[in-house]
């Protein structure tokens, strides 16, 4: 059904797509040639302008002139470009191994065969309903309260790195170390299976929710009568009573910003006196955690509501709820009557194809990496990686052990953890086997049951042993990077490291500035307010003194003062403090990736490309990945909503910079100069 990410302080698991473009630009008097090994191009700058003026206009003049936003998007930008690129490199990599029916066993074979099967819309729309039927016997069998348990345990879900506010089923499965705990994986519980997007869906009485929950009743009767159910409208009205008794239950979304509510470590012995109602030790066999003693349960309210309706509700309304959801959850492998309801009502239209190539990525993420990585990122290129990674610790421990505000006791804990810190960069060391994974040709729903229960018992698996810090928790062929703050780790995909972000042949000097400066930004999270929560190991507990924060705040203020002046639109200008902790990462990124670039040069100087110097090149690659064209409508609400400012404003970070004023040889009387005691330096 919706399933929503949250972006939450509980590991954080941020998912960072970067705003970076292929760009160009220049610093010479006359146009330069374009050369091979820069992203910088003559025609994408605007020379009229003067760098210290408006920097951001002057890298990017040019582009913004002749860029257009192409039909059917909201906006343009890097991300786009990227995303766009990488799809197709997806898209064609599972078509060609559907097209070459590779040797069984082969990851291609199963890779290819998954994706024929989906696009087989001729074998699901003759196998029917009939793939469902053992399923729906087994519902239809439940007879009594612990049969409802026994098969609530079995539809136990793995959820994708414990990032949503509400599992598919009822109640979530996250396998990950624990909080006060880094050696071991534990179970983490998470509440779910509403069918709406969140808790706040099923209970606000605006005309609005209350419209939605009406679709939604409709949606639960076309997708019970297109199931069989006899009365569907009258099933429908119960599941969605059941379902708003559930939502009363669960913790609102706001709880997920405060990590310490949701480490509620519970004993296997707890679940019947904290949460009276369920059958716990036929759920918990069910669930194959018959030999789990410790857990945490991110929700106990959820935990407790629901397993108190299991003991409540009528089970011929749990039947109907679970008849649906099981309905509902492989829409997309059933006849297109089911498909089309079910689409229409998530408000996706997806072509087949698309929903093909989607099913096949999140069923065999890694199978598709390691075509992906084999392809288009060869061990030269993570080796140029993670040489830039090493160059930017190095720069971070200099810069950690000099701080000003940071008291030595808290230098120590910053500079552990710096040491501990893991950092994956294009793919994991070690892929998933899928050796046990049986993919049949034509048989779509069939992979998908499969595919579902291999995870799970991957998940079930770890369980049995010590937590691995360089887990990777993101596909190698996604456009993005994550940070775990437990456990202490960060990766960065090959998918997003790729020109003009990163170019493994490309200019050091504008490697450095776009991806070194994106890289530093997300480490630097991992050491201010958001991951001083964390220690070296993960572990729950601030390490920051009281006098650390306040000192941290004040500068932190100062920069919010920069950014409160800068007014896109008459009348309309950023909100410093709303966006201060995005901006102290930008800040932190840009001086440590330019301390970066340097050690990258050994002591030698940079060659000049294209009649820009190293340090002009590294400027403006920077200045470029923040480029984009959206409308003003979009850009009025990021301004009164996001924490991230405009990308024009981001990129003026460079006025802080000594080393920007000497590179541009910006003066006093520049509309961005700023006196020297006035450039901040937090990190």
């Amino acid at each position: 059904m919706f399933r929503t990410i949250s972006f939450v302080a509980i590991f954080i698991v941020f998912i960072i797509i970067f705003a970076i473009f292929a760009g160009s630009s220049t610093a010479a008097a006359a146009p330069p040639a374009q050369s091979a090994n820069t992203p910088i191009r003559a025609a994408d700058m605007d020379r009229s302008i003067k760098p210290g003026d408006d920097f951001y206009r002057y890298a990017n003049g040019g582009w913004l002139k002749t860029a257009t936003i192409p039909a059917g998007r909201s906006s343009f930008d890097a991300r786009a470009v990227i995303a766009a690129t990488n799809t197709q490199r997806v898209r064609s990599l599972i078509q060609d191994a559907a097209a070459s029916h590779p040797a069984k066993g082969a990851i291609a074979q199963k890779v290819g065969d998954y994706y024929a099967s989906f696009m087989d819309e001729e074998s699901i729309e003759a196998k029917g309903l009939a793939p469902l039927a053992g399923e729906m016997a087994a519902i239809s069998a439940i007879a009594n309260k612990s049969a409802l348990a026994a098969y609530l345990g079995s539809t136990l879900n793995v959820e994708v790195d414990g990032l949503v506010a509400n599992s598919d089923h009822v109640f979530g499965l996250f396998v990950n170390q624990g909080f006060a705990d880094s050696k071991h994986n534990f179970p983490h519980i998470l509440q779910g299976g509403l069918g709406l997007p969140d808790r706040e869906s099923h209970l606000d009485l605006s005309p609005k929710a209350t419209e939605l929950r009406a679709n939604y009743q409709a949606h639960i009767a076309a997708m019970l009568k297109l199931a069989g159910v006899a009365d569907p409208a009258a099933s429908a009205a119960r599941v969605l009573s059941l379902e708003v008794r559930m939502a009363q239950a669960f913790a609102p979304d706001s709880d997920a910003a405060d990590v310490f509510k949701q480490n509620n470590p519970w004993k296997r012995a707890d679940f019947p006196v904290k949460a009276p109602g369920m059958d716990w030790d036929v759920y918990f066999k069910a669930a194959a955690l018959t030999s789990q003693s410790n857990f945490i349960v991110w929700q106990p309210t959820a935990v407790t509501g629901i397993s108190a309706l299991v003991e409540s509700e009528n089970i011929d309304a749990w039947k109907d709820y679970l008849r649906f959801h099981l309905v509902e959850q492989y829409a997309a492998v059933l006849p297109k009557a089911v498909a089309a309801e079910h689409f229409a009502f998530v408000g996706q239209t997806p072509d087949r194809e698309t929903a093909a190539i989607a099913a096949t990525n999140a069923a065999l993420s890694h199978a598709v990496g390691q075509i992906y990585t084999a392809r288009f990122f060869p061990p030269a290129a993570t080796a140029r990686a993670e040489a830039m990674v090493r160059d930017l610790i190095t720069a971070y421990r200099a810069r950690i052990s000099n701080l000003a505000w940071m008291s030595p006791e808290t230098k120590k804990k910053a500079l552990a953890k710096l040491t501990a810190l893991t950092i994956g960069v294009g793919y994991p060391d070690k892929w998933i086997d899928y050796s046990t994974l049986d993919v049949v040709r034509g048989d779509a729903f069939g992979n998908m049951r499969r595919a579902e229960a291999f995870q799970r018992s991957r998940s079930l698996t770890q369980l049995k042993q010590p937590s691995d810090p360089a887990e990777w928790r993101i596909d190698a062929q996604a456009v993005g990077a994550i940070i775990m703050f437990t456990p202490n780790s960060e990766f960065f995909s090959a998918g997003i490291l790729q020109p003009p972000f990163f170019d493994p042949q490309g200019d050091t000097a504008s490697n450095y500035g776009s991806a070194g400066a994106g890289m530093a930004h997300e480490i630097s999270h991992s050491f201010d307010e958001l991951g001083n929560i964390y220690d070296a190991q993960g572990l729950l507990g601030m390490w920051w003194t009281p006098a650390d924060l306040a000192q941290y705040r004040a500068t932190g203020e100062k920069l919010a003062e920069q950014f409160n002046l800068y007014c896109p639109l008459s009348g309309v200008c950023v909100n410093g403090k709303q966006v201060m902790s995005e901006n102290i990462a930008d800040l932190a990124g840009l001086l440590v990736a330019h301390d970066a670039y340097i050690l990258s040069l050994n002591g030698k100087p940079d060659s000049v490309i294209n009649g820009l110097t190293g340090e002009q090149r590294f400027f403006l690659a920077f200045a470029q990945r923040w480029r984009k064209l959206q409308p003003e409508a979009a850009l009025r609400k990021q301004i009164a909503t996001d924490t991230h400012a405009p990308g024009e404003f981001r990129s003026d970070t460079v006025r802080n910079l000594d080393a920007w004023y000497k590179a541009f040889n910006v003066q006093p009387g520049d509309k961005l100069y700023l006196k020297p005691e006035d450039r901040l330096r937090i990190w």
